[in-house]
């Protein structure tokens, strides 16, 4: 249990450091259809959270083999931090943006951090609670390969969405309040 704690909690750095590598690799890796489907494409909400998934699924797949096979419910589990993370720091985003009128590099690292601290923290709860029931984990890996075909599927083609969750930072900035 105490190993298990401590991953959890070093999971917010091991993270932030991952998507930091991840993004790094990327973007020096040549174009090809499965990593324009990782590789984030601009500094939209979509993009940031795709990246956030990806290096959350790293850093599973990586406790999995540290401890996750002591647990029945590991990948439900951690399958918390992989959904709740995106739409916690997309949600967040919006709402810190709208209140303030401003969409900042900052304002998105905050709840950058607060997504993987809620998400973790989930994750742990649900470990810990040792919640249990016949087939969440085929549930949690249906919507794992579901997830990754989204975001493959669409990676290519995000930057030609309208929509404002689709666009830069800067482009953004002109459709929030005060602006």
């Amino acid at each position: 249990m105490f190993r298990m704690r401590k991953y959890e909690m070093l999971g917010f750095f091991i993270i932030s450091l991952i998507t930091i590598g991840l993004s790094l690799l990327l973007y020096l890796m040549p174009d090809n259809y499965i990593v324009d489907g990782i590789k984030p494409t601009s500094d939209s909400l979509w993009q940031i959270g795709k990246l956030m998934f990806f290096s959350i699924l790293i850093y599973t797949i990586i406790e999995y083999y540290l401890f996750g096979k002591n647990f029945n419910n590991f990948l439900f589990a951690k399958s918390a931090t992989l959904f709740l993370g995106p739409i916690i720091f997309i949600g967040l985003t919006y709402i810190i943006d709208l209140c303030f009128s401003l969409s900042t590099p900052n304002s998105r690292i905050l709840t950058y951090m607060i997504a993987l601290v809620f998400g973790q923290y989930a994750s742990y709860q649900i470990l810990k609670d040792k919640i249990y029931f016949k087939l969440m984990n085929a549930y949690a890996v249906i919507g794992i390969i579901l997830m990754i075909g989204i975001f493959i599927g669409f990676g290519r083609i995000t930057n030609t969405f309208e929509s404002p969750i689709f666009r830069s930072m800067d482009e953004s900035n002109k459709y929030i309040r005060g602006f």
